[in-house]
């Protein structure tokens, strides 16, 4: 995590892209007052709380973003944290957590060795774990310095843990020998099934049944992966991997892959250390996917890919920071071929304003929606990346209509990020109009959109009509129906509303002709501009609207003539 050897005089700084747009986003406070925080993380299930783990050793509860007192568990004085790396350095919460609430948490323990715990949460007591239910999943795995622990766990999708061991120390003639060492977990990403009995191992690991290879290794040749995470949409991982004097790197993995050597300590990056016993044009070695010098920052932070709903800009972009500088960057991979696309740097972007800043990126997180998290290590402040341009709220309910779609509130079944309650569909004519004494049928029609908001611009109309003569448009939202009435059909399900009293015009008066035309803006009696007592279904979105014209008609037995019907549902 922390680079505490760095070159006076660096490489310089591969080329960054300006920023790109992506909405107005930025990182907002959610809460501070905590000790050196190095990951955060959310229980299945559980939508209301997100823990943090503080280095020094307490599991830290924000429950509906408030900080609470009293720590999940308080294991400080079972570890040491005195190095840089040491402490408690990772947690994750079963895929089962609902049913078992089982938590696992990874920390150098008093002889400053790592191990992997297990602990529950008793049901009646939901912020205070059970600290006598400790049960070692790993370890103690013997650390030779107190640097490059490692420490990250995560669930994969598959429900397996993955465990990210560094090489054991910042002096690559002592712990950089481990990457390429096979024999020990050191410089290792490690697969367990914690549901297995002991030792925990997968029989579909790459190296299972080896005997001159740890069963426990997933992948080989890392040095010090300093956070790591899948995406949630198709399982690939993506790590920050601390480099030594002069490059830091982020890999990525496609899902299935396992068995892979990513280079160390042969390569720092795509760089050639030169050291002892390495083949750098080996083509089993694995180059990161992106690269930095030390221009740029000193020691990278492994993010996630934001699959939230929030910020649909951002959705596909890998976030991840540096460590010293403070700064946050993003890119999108292109499984295809295997390339990171332009890097962006958000940090100007993300920058929390109002005298706040987010001082040195220690760890990002994930909430059970996809949003991200990010840690400041020196402030003990934790903040979420949010989208301040306004929602997209057709349905009104207070969530964006992304967020709607994705969380199963609303369909979208042709995809095209517009809830199925608030799509405007075609406006459907129905019913038979009643010819009138001239012979003629009353035609209804429409132009425009039938809006909530708009305030105008729907104009229902029926053309066909006796000149000179009076009418009103009737509505209702029960639906269609075609009974008899006045000698034509009602065509609209009671109960209607009617509208104002509209002149159908046309020629002048003496002259009897269908030239006449009723006309109503049914957007603008919606919102009372045109006096009336518009029913609430007209400014509420999804509402389906059956309207009808009715006129008089002297001429006939019964004097009135009617329109066919016109179906609409009102859009936002």
């Amino acid at each position: 995590m922390i680079r505490t050897h760095c070159l006076a005089t660096a490489l310089a700084g591969l080329a960054l892209t300006s920023l790109a747009h992506a909405q107005n986003i930025k990182a907002v406070r959610i809460t501070g007052g905590m000790s050196t925080p190095s990951g955060v993380a959310a229980a299945p299930g559980d939508n209301t709380r997100l823990y943090v783990i503080e280095r020094t050793g307490k599991i830290r509860i924000i429950k509906n973003g408030v900080l609470q007192v009293p720590p999940l568990l308080n294991l400080s004085s079972g570890i040491i944290s005195s190095g840089y790396d040491q402490g408690l350095l990772g947690i994750a919460f079963h895929p089962d957590f609902a049913q078992n609430r089982l938590f696992f948490v990874n920390y150098t323990n008093p002889s400053g060795h790592s191990v992997v715990v297990r602990y529950h949460i008793p049901a009646a007591t939901p912020d205070i774990a059970d600290a006598n239910s400790a049960t070692t999943i790993l370890g103690p795995i013997v650390q030779p310095q107190a640097d490059h622990n490692g420490g990250c766990l995560r669930f994969a999708p598959d429900g397996t843990l993955f465990v990210s061991m560094g090489d054991g120390g910042f002096d690559p003639n002592i712990g950089g020998p481990n990457g390429q060492l096979t024999t020990t977990l050191l410089g290792k990403l490690l697969r367990l099934d914690v549901d297995l009995p002991p030792p925990y191992i997968p029989a579909d690991n790459p190296f299972f049944g080896s005997a001159t290879v740890r069963n426990e290794i997933w992948a080989l040749g890392v040095r010090h992966a300093w956070q790591f995470s899948f995406d949630r949409a198709n399982g690939d991982i993506y790590w920050g991997d601390v480099g030594e004097d002069s490059r830091e790197e982020v890999n990525v993995e496609l899902t299935g892959g396992g068995g892979l050597n990513y280079g160390w300590r042969c390569l720092e990056g795509t760089l050639c250390t030169g050291y002892s016993g390495c083949s750098c044009t080996d083509p089993t070695l694995r180059a990161p996917v992106y690269e930095y010098t030390h221009a740029t920052g000193c020691s990278v932070t492994g993010g996630y890919v934001y699959r939230g709903c929030e910020i649909p800009d951002l959705v596909g972009h890998y976030l991840f920071g540096d460590f010293c500088t403070g700064k946050i960057f993003s890119f999108q991979f292109d499984r295809n071929t295997g390339v990171a696309g332009p890097v962006t740097n958000r940090t100007a972007q993300l920058a929390p304003g109002s005298g706040q800043a987010i001082s040195l990126v220690s760890a990002f997180g994930e909430d059970n929606f996809g949003e991200l998290y990010v840690c400041d290590y020196q402030d003990g402040e934790l903040y979420k990346i949010v989208n301040l341009d306004p929602p997209l709220d057709c349905n009104g309910n207070g969530q964006r209509d992304s967020c709607d779609i994705a969380r199963g509130v609303s369909a979208d079944l042709n995809s095209n990020g517009v809830p199925d309650e608030c799509e405007c569909a075609a406006v459907a004519v129905h019913c038979t109009a009643k010819v009138n004494s001239l012979g003629c049928s009353p035609s209804i029609s429409s132009t425009g959109q039938a809006s909530a908001t708009a305030g105008s611009g729907f104009v229902v109309s029926a053309s066909q009509v006796l000149n000179q003569k009076s009418g009103t448009l009737f509505y209702g939202y029960n639906g269609r129906v075609a009974v008899p009435f006045q000698g034509g059909t009602n065509c609209v399900a009671l109960p209607v509303v009617r509208t104002r009293t509209a002149q159908s015009g046309g020629s002048p008066i003496g002259v009897n002709d269908c030239s006449g035309v009723f006309a109503i803006d049914m957007n603008a009696f919606a919102v009372g501009a045109l006096g009336g007592a518009p029913h609430p279904t007209l400014t509420t979105v999804g509402s389906v609207i059956n309207c009808q014209w009715w006129g008089r008609d002297p001429a006939m037995p019964q004097p009135t003539q009617l329109s066919n019907a016109l179906e609409y549902v009102v859009c936002f």
